[in-house]
């Protein structure tokens, strides 16, 4: 090795030494912030519901909360609704016309439910109202999310070899558009959500969250992906869930490493709720949040239940907090 050479080498190598010593207080400090955020986390887990013999599902896979507090259950496994109280009690069972797979209600007590290549609104009582077809390309794909407003239906369904692809019905589920296309999802996951105004989605193989108008123009995003800090996503594709909670910020849900998030509608970075008790992994997720967010509620796909995570405050409790809405 010439004396030229030589000095590339040491020189190659002293850079590299440099990066490392960069690099590693960084993440060892981004790691500490991490645990920090997730110690002073609002919320620890305090119960687990659908999980009676009565409220067992054959298949769970999402659930909102009504304007009473009890969750609308979507059972894929028996092609039914389950209405299940806070304390694990089942108040009614709805029949579908299809294998439920993503619900949301409105303001005026109505549920919008969507599954394979349908979607329906159905009354307060459990009634179906009116059921249409989403379009062909999406006709045998999971319905990945569902939202509403006042005047809109949107619907997110897996569009084939170009990804996800938002609809938008008006409020009868007349008037259909295609205004979303090309959302990279994952494992059937683009959750949808709605704050009365703009559209949120979680796309979360780029580990970021998108604001749209009603017509699908993109206003801002934000997240990216992290695995060693907390502020980020981290895992393969993360968010898989959001969700507006009573104070008007929105709450996030991951799988990957079981934790709920909050953030302001414009991206900046609140705080750690909690992490139920779960493995994680690449699986579905759906949260939901009650009038007041003292409980929190986060799908465990993986055992069919879901998980209640109590604010620590009145985690000790839990059997008076079960009764809340």
């Amino acid at each position: 090795m010439s004396k030229l050479q030589l000095v590339i080498v040491i020189g190659v190598v002293a850079l590299l030494v440099g990066i490392c010593i960069t690099i590693l207080p960084l993440r060892t400090i981004q790691n500490l912030q991490a645990a920090k955020a997730v110690q002073s986390a609002t919320h620890e887990q305090v119960d687990t519901i659908a999980d009676s013999k009565d409220t067992k599902c054959k298949k769970l896979s999402s659930f909102c909360m009504n304007a009473d507090g009890n969750l609308l259950v979507c059972d894929e496994g028996s092609s039914v609704i389950r209405v299940i109280t806070p304390k694990d009690e089942l108040k009614a069972t709805w029949k579908m016309p299809f294998k439920p797979q993503a619900i949301c209600t409105r303001s005026d007590g109505t549920a919008i439910v969507a599954g394979v290549g349908k979607v329906a609104i159905v009354d307060k009582d459990g009634k179906v109202i009116k059921t249409v077809d989403i379009p062909a390309a999406t006709k045998y794909s999971s319905a990945a999310g569902v939202a509403a407003t006042k005047d809109d239906v949107f619907v997110c369904a897996y569009g084939g070899r170009t990804g996800f692809t938002v609809y938008r019905f008006n409020s009868k589920l007349g008037d259909l558009k295609e205004i979303v296309k090309g959302l990279r999802g994952c494992c059937g996951q683009q959750d949808i959500t709605s704050d009365g105004k703009s559209l949120y989605v979680a796309e979360c193989a780029r580990h970021r969250v998108v604001k749209y108008d009603r017509n699908g123009k993109m206003i801002s995003s934000f997240g990216k992906r992290d695995r060693t800090g907390v502020e980020g996503f981290g895992g393969c594709c993360e968010p898989k869930n959001l969700c507006f909670g009573p104070d008007g910020d929105l709450y996030t849900g991951s799988s990957a490493n079981a934790r709920v998030k909050r953030y302001t509608p414009d991206g900046k970075f609140v705080g750690v709720v909690g992490s139920p008790k779960y493995t994680g992994g690449c699986l579905r997720v759906t949260i939901a949040i009650n009038k007041d967010a003292s409980r929190i509620y986060f799908l465990d796909s993986g055992k069919n239940v879901i998980r209640v995570l109590g604010a620590k405050a009145t985690a000790k409790t839990a059997g008076t907090a079960a009764g809340k809405t």
